[in-house]
């Protein structure tokens, strides 16, 4: 009897093991849509052997772990992907909107500046016409307001910028917490032996967001834990411990800190990541340059027409008039300009008093030609650099998200053609269990029979 109570035995634990392969690719069957989520595999141990009358019987199989596949590799190129396609994704909205900015279509600033030129040309025909001289005023105003416009949209993509950022400080400090708690949960769990599969899993998509929004990087530790830190090294979760991240204000300028508990240590571009580093490059690189330009374009203009202008003499016989409001320096001149003359009588176009004089109209006209900036460039043909600048920076972007989103998706796949799930192996495996469940069922049907027969025989 002890033979076959032992043959019942392995029939019972061969029949609990495929039960449990078969919950396990149920399991995964269930989770073939779940992001993130990584297949899981049954490892099978034999019960070691039993010595029965002089012959090592098996005593049968048992389920020794389950765990999830994985590739680390594929797992840390995702992670570094997304942090590069975070930063350029993160800029494509606000580079769409400087292209606006600097468009040169027919109410550009450039067409603006080129009608304003216009204008005096058409004054020299008739130096003494009042439509004219109304012409050059209005023009000059709406260069002005060209410009005027141009810096505040500019001041306002900045602090759309800062809106951006700091609207996702929050959801940042939660799934922070969040792998702080995973990491506990983790620790406690492997520590009694079984894996932590599901945790694990959603751990990595956490990482994998954070990666996309600060260009994280993450360590796993010998307890299973994973430490995340900043390019730069600082610590963000540390075992069971998070950092958070915080906002502060420097001027018009908003500013972001770690806070490490006893001390906090200030962040920029170069210390973040993911969509902080592309939208962070933008606020403080790309859109300061492209304003100093505008600033050295509205100067250069102000000064130009301005010199031009005293040199000539008014209708009324005023000299040493200023067309534009004084500027001292380039910096805030796009801010700053605005048309002094409110009399149109003022209006140099001759260089004396003579009616007809049209000297100073013709030198003004002329001026849209004249190279005036660093002697290579007209004030249109500088616009139209400074218009390429931001086309291009907003084409290359556009070409570096779409090749990345090219990459992630083939990573993606690759990822899941190692450690995701195939509905086709499943049921494959499925079908398997299924017939190692009915033989263990038959064979525990059958030990069951024998000993019926043994013990109506001692009946």
């Amino acid at each position: 009897m002890s033979g076959l109570s032992s043959a019942l035995n392995l029939g019972k634990s061969s029949l609990a093991t495929h039960q449990k392969l078969i919950e396990v690719a149920g399991n995964n069957i269930a989770n073939v849509n779940t992001p993130g989520y990584s297949r899981q595999v049954a490892n099978l141990a034999t019960v070691p052997a039993l010595n029965m009358r002089g012959f090592l019987v098996g005593q049968g199989v048992t389920v020794s772990s389950v765990q999830r596949e994985q590739d680390v590799f594929l797992t840390r190129q995702l992670r570094d992907k997304n942090a590069a396609l975070g930063e350029q994704a993160a800029k494509t909205s606000h580079l769409t909107e400087l292209e606006r900015i600097f468009d040169i279509g027919d109410n550009s600033l450039s067409s603006r500046i080129n009608e304003f030129f216009d204008a005096w040309q058409q004054l020299s025909a008739n130096p003494g016409g009042s439509v004219e001289r109304n012409a050059v005023l209005q023009q000059g105003a709406l260069v002005a307001d060209g410009f005027q416009t141009a810096q505040k949209d500019l001041q306002r993509l900045g602090s759309q910028i800062d809106d951006t950022l700091a609207a996702k400080l929050g959801d940042i400090n939660l799934k922070l917490q969040q792998v702080a708690d995973f990491n506990q949960r983790i620790s406690t769990v492997e520590a009694t032996g079984v894996s932590a599969n599901s945790d694990r899993d959603q751990r990595d998509l956490l990482l994998q967001e954070l990666s996309y929004t600060l260009g994280v990087q993450a360590y796993e530790n010998s307890n299973g834990t994973v430490s995340v830190q900043l390019g730069n090294g600082l610590p963000l979760v540390e075992g069971n411990r998070a950092m958070s991240l915080e906002a502060g204000q420097d001027g018009d300028k908003m500013t972001f800190a770690v806070n490490l508990g006893s001390t906090t240590r200030p962040l920029d571009g170069n210390s973040l990541g993911g969509e902080f580093k592309g939208l962070l490059s933008l606020r403080d690189e790309l859109i300061p340059q492209v304003q100093g330009q505008l600033d050295q374009l509205a100067h250069a203009l102000v000064t130009e027409v301005n010199a031009l202008h005293a040199a000539g003499t008014g209708q009324d016989g005023s000299t040493g008039v200023l067309f534009f409001r004084n500027l001292t320096n380039a910096s805030g001149a796009a801010a700053g300009i605005g048309v002094a003359i409110t009399d149109s009588r003022q209006l140099a176009a001759g260089q004396n008093a003579g009616e007809g004089d049209n000297r100073n109209a013709l030198a003004m006209a002329a001026l849209a030609e004249s190279k005036v900036l660093g002697g290579t460039d007209t004030f249109t043909t500088f616009y139209g650099n400074l218009a390429s600048r931001v086309g291009l920076a907003g084409a290359q972007n556009r070409l570096s998200q779409t090749g990345l989103e090219d990459t992630l998706v083939q990573l993606q796949n690759l990822r899941d053609s190692k450690v995701g799930v195939s509905l086709e192996e499943e049921m494959i495996n499925l079908i398997q269990f299924q017939r190692g469940f009915e033989a263990s069922a038959k064979l525990l049907t059958t030990v069951d029979e024998m000993m019926e027969t043994v013990l109506s025989i001692k009946r």
